[in-house]
């Protein structure tokens, strides 16, 4: 031990640990995949990015894949990393001194390209069973990481070399795996108009690998002109399309027109936009002379043709143009700006466009039609929707923003191919099913007076002795039957006579359905009410019963507004004498009936029969005039409709309201009344 000493033994280095993960791309959505030893297969997507951290130990350390070998950097003492870029796999080696500290197999999954196609051809959209003016581009699309841009491009079939004409498909925020829809576009102002043209689709992902579908052929619709020297315009302006070398015999062609100044009324500003037309072709060189004169022609002949309504169409398809092209490049603060213009300029073009329809349809005297497919449009949920977009984009949320851009095309849309109604027949068949609606309204009325004598007797017996007009569910407890033999028996008729109301409630709902294709809500809850207020009689508990009935009350109630409004958008407002009458009628029909229900309503705290929400009776006629949304023209200050439909009550009437008033009042005075009763006083004495 002299010679040799001792030396005591230090603490043993530490085991060098091994931490390595692999971030794939962010367009695929993927967590971070992290290598376990117990787990020597790995598999990743292309183009990830590899990271490795070593920790302990001492000597210099090899990173290699694939045959490849990559150094590792210094991190501190003890630590160092390599990151790699994985565009290969194969075997993956940590190694230290030609030791290997961690191995596995890398597998890469290549990214597939995108797939597009047609679900249906496309074509023309067909509504009535014709063609319109629109563009109908059905598409689907698919990618194993989302769909990143999709893209319509038409090729002229007959000038197969021209370049396409390419339509941008607005697809749903973030990459989806598999999206689908319609584009709807009106494309009549394009030089193809009226030619065949192939469509193809194109996809594209986020790496920027495509994928096409077939081409499919059809003819782009195109506007029918009436006016012959806007016929004649279009006639060049095609000719040129599919030949553009026909130029000198387009010039020729505008020439004769210029010459024939009788058919555009000798107008100056005609005579020499087809002169300058004509120069243009002349002198002007390439394609982009052919471009700007087919541009001209299209303008002169709307400017022959259409009217303010088509102007301002027009401006409104210009200003949803130019926003969807200025959300699609938003990035820089000015660009926000600019975003911020275009979105202003939309709602002004909105704005402008419903104006013009609505001075078109005064007078003209005509309206939209009414279709259940189609809902009535309001212009405040219009300016709403515009709205919420423009908050979006302020705060940055543009997913949110496109959504709701899409929202508005889609209602803009409707309303662009909505057409003012003027075909008799039609008024005809639509005034045939306003009348059947009418009578089954008044049927509903009757449902409702008849359902309200059956509550007045089940309150009756509810509350033995005491006053039937005070009577309520909640004076007896739910479960306990009341009364006598003959008691017994009177139940048992009214059940009878309470299944009759619900056989003849499902025969109305089903005869409504079948008159408008739609079945309210209301009426369902009023059904299932008719059943438990039958069975509760069959049971004898006329307060459960009673209950029952006042629900299957309000639901008819309810329900018979929803029929009123789902009448006013499909049929529309029956017109002054329509069906043979004068236009009061029916309103005094329904007055009528409300006045026969008045015992009953009055005592239970409701009205005799289902009420509009606009405050006219049910079989009141309307006056025609609406504006081109289907809603009634606003004639007077106050922001609501002041036609001669609206009620004025008399003097009869107002006492009448005064006098319940003051019983209400007097009732509700006397504190010894149950309180349930006293609560049902204040509410409806309270002013809303």
């Amino acid at each position: 031990r002299a010679a040799v000493p001792g030396v005591p033994a230090g603490p043993a280095a530490p085991a060098p640990q091994v931490q390595a993960w692999i971030t794939p791309p962010s367009y695929t959505g993927l967590p971070p995949v992290f290598l376990k030893p117990a787990v020597p297969d790995v598999s990743a997507p292309a183009g990830s990015r590899l990271t490795v951290n070593v920790t302990g130990g001492a000597g210099e350390l090899s990173l290699t894949l694939g045959g490849g070998a990559e150094p590792f950097r210094s991190l501190d003492a003890s630590s160092w990393q390599a990151e790699l870029d994985l565009t290969r796999g194969g075997p993956l080696e940590v190694r230290r001194h030609g030791l290997v500290l961690a191995a596995w197999t890398l597998t890469l999954v290549a990214d597939q390209p995108p797939t597009a196609l047609f679900p249906e051809p496309p074509g023309p959209v067909i509504a009535g069973g014709r063609p319109t003016l629109q563009t109908r581009l059905p598409w689907r699309a698919e990618d194993d990481y989302g769909v990143a841009k999709l893209q319509a491009e038409l090729r002229l079939r007959d000038r197969p070399g021209a370049a396409p004409a390419v339509i941008a498909v607005p697809l749903p925020g973030g990459l989806a795996k598999m999206v689908r829809g319609t584009l709807t576009q009106d494309l009549t102002a394009h030089p193809w108009a009226g030619l065949p043209v192939t469509a193809r689709l194109v996809a594209r992902d986020a790496p920027g690998q495509t994928g096409a579908s077939a081409d499919l052929g059809f003819v782009l619709p195109e506007r029918a002109f009436n006016h012959p020297v806007a016929r004649a315009l279009i006639a060049i302006r095609k000719q040129l399309s599919v030949q553009p070398e026909s130029r000198p015999q387009a010039r020729l062609g505008l020439v004769a027109l210029s010459e024939a100044p009788e058919a555009f009324d000798h107008s100056i500003g005609i005579y020499l936009n087809l002169r300058g037309i004509a120069a243009l072709l002349a002198r002007g060189r390439g394609d982009a002379a052919v471009d700007e004169a087919q541009a001209r022609m299209w303008e002169l002949a709307l400017a022959l043709e259409e009217n303010g309504t088509e102007r301002t169409a027009r401006a409104l398809e210009a200003a949803r143009q130019a926003l969807r092209e200025a959300m699609d490049e938003r990035a820089t603060p000015a660009e926000r700006a600019e975003l911020e213009q275009r979105m202003r300029e939309l709602q002004d073009a909105i704005q402008r466009h419903l104006e013009a329809l609505a001075e078109q349809a005064q007078r003209e005297n005509s309206e939209l039609p009414y279709d259940s497919a189609n809902p009535e449009l309001n212009s405040r949920d219009l300016d709403r929707m515009a709205q919420e977009m423009r908050d979006a984009a302020k705060q940055d949320r543009m997913d949110e923003a496109r959504e709701k851009l899409a929202e508005l095309e889609k209602l803009l849309d409707q309303l662009q191919a909505a057409r003012p109604e003027r075909g008799e027949a039609q008024k005809a068949e639509r005034a045939e099913k306003r009348q059947r609606g009418q009578q089954q309204m008044s049927a509903l009325q009757d449902m409702v007076k008849r359902e309200g004598g059956l509550l007045d007797n089940a309150q009756s017996r509810a509350a033995p002795g005491a006053d039937p007009r005070r009577a309520t569910p909640q004076n007896t407890p739910q479960n306990s039957p009341q009364g006598s033999p003959a008691d017994a028996g009177q139940r048992e008729a009214e059940a009878r006579t309470q299944r009759a109301l619900r056989r003849a409630l499902g025969e109305l709902m089903q005869r409504f359905g079948e008159l408008t294709g739609e079945v309210p809500g209301a009426l369902g809850e009023a059904d299932t009410a008719m059943r438990d207020a039958g069975q509760a009689l069959g049971e004898g508990r006329d307060a459960a019963a009673g209950s029952a009935q006042q629900r299957a009350i309000e639901a008819l109630q309810r329900g018979g507004r929803e029929m009123s409004q789902q009448m006013a958008r499909q049929f529309g407002a029956p017109q002054p004498g329509e069906d043979g009458q004068d236009g009061q009628d029916g309103g005094d029909q329904a007055q009528g009936n409300q006045d026969g229900g008045n015992d009953t309503g009055n005592r239970n705290g409701r009205t005799a029969g289902p009420q509009p929400q606009d405050g006219s009776q049910p079989g009141r006629r309307r006056n025609a005039q609406r504006d081109p949304l289907g809603r009634p023209m606003q004639q007077g200050v106050s922001g609501t409709e002041e036609g001669d439909d609206v009620h004025v009550p008399d003097q009869m009437e107002q006492a009448r309201t005064r006098a319940l008033q003051e019983e209400l009042r007097r009732r509700g005075g006397e504190r010894g009344r149950p309180q349930p009763e006293l609560d049902y006083i204040d509410r409806l004495l309270k002013a809303y």
